[in-house]
């Protein structure tokens, strides 16, 4: 039996859970084949992952982690590995986003660290349909992100919405009725206001996309707009003063927080307690 492949850990993310694998799986005594069993793959679907060729799946990742008793390590490696796979320019931002003490947001659609499973999905799932990514993979990643909001250390965050975020069905009446009730209770938590721009008040540099400032714990600052399938993040002083002024326009435009729940909850009676009829 030819001796295995040589690993080398430090080359990638990939690479390093590969390399945990094997040696978890060697540990218990198993071969790749054994293993494969355990997941339902073949031997050669388990040296794929091992020599990081091939990573694996959220779904396989899962069995992995369980079949080898890692108690979630390797769940979070995956996480990792899910965020090296996008474009740099929302690497960088993702980063600089888990580390900012302030977070304010804009945009024309619910903002992902704020989306239900289902709305998330819905959205992700039309992004598959036209080659930008698996939901069995994207949509973990997604919802992993949103524990920034979570914890006594959360940052400060401003969600601003346009109205047209509250009327865009997305994925049918009950998920839009389970996310506008999401977006009333995280109004309720002493970190985070949710504020609505009403028809007719949006400035209009703001129609081009959405627009996330950061604060970070030293005080630097920093901007991200992203448009339909790309995006930019900024950090020099004049882009994010000017980025910053459009933000201040727009939220200066919006409903306060408690006049903004109040304002999703009758969008939410009017539009999202009924079955539309069928178009015919």
């Amino acid at each position: 039996m030819p001796a295995p492949k040589e690993l080398d850990p430090t080359a990638s993310v990939a690479a390093y859970l590969g390399a945990q694998i094997r040696k978890r799986r060697e540990a218990k005594g198993l071969t790749q084949k054994q293993l494969g069993q355990l997941v339902f793959v073949s031997h050669n679907r388990i040296a794929q992952i091992e020599l990081a060729t091939d990573p694996p799946g959220w779904e396989m990742i899962k069995l992995l982690d369980a079949a080898l008793d890692a108690n979630g390590d390797l769940v979070d490696l995956w996480f990792h590995i899910s965020v090296a796979r996008v474009d740099d320019y929302a690497m960088i931002f993702m980063l600089r986003q888990s580390q900012a003490r302030i977070m304010q947001e804009y945009g024309l659609i619910i903002p992902g660290l704020v989306q239900t499973e289902a709305y998330a999905r819905a959205i992700l799932t039309a992004g598959e349909n036209i080659g930008l990514g698996a939901v069995s993979e994207t949509l973990p990643v997604r919802l992993a992100r949103q524990s920034i909001l979570k914890g006594e250390e959360s940052p400060w965050y401003r969600v601003t919405l346009d109205e047209s975020a509250l009327y865009r069905n997305v994925g049918g009446r009950k998920v839009m009725a389970g996310q506008l009730a999401h977006l009333l209770r995280l109004n309720q938590r002493p970190r985070i206001d949710v504020q609505v721009v009403p028809f007719g008040a949006l400035d209009s540099t703001a129609l081009g996309g959405s627009l996330c400032l950061l604060t970070m714990p030293d005080g630097s600052r920093a901007a991200y707009c992203e448009g339909l399938s790309t995006g930019q993040f900024f950090e020099s002083p004049d882009d994010v003063a000017r980025f910053t002024v459009i933000y201040d326009r727009v939220q200066a435009a919006a409903l306060d927080p408690e006049m903004s729940a109040a304002f999703i909850r009758n969008v939410m009676e009017e539009r999202y307690a009924w079955e539309l009829p069928p178009a015919t």
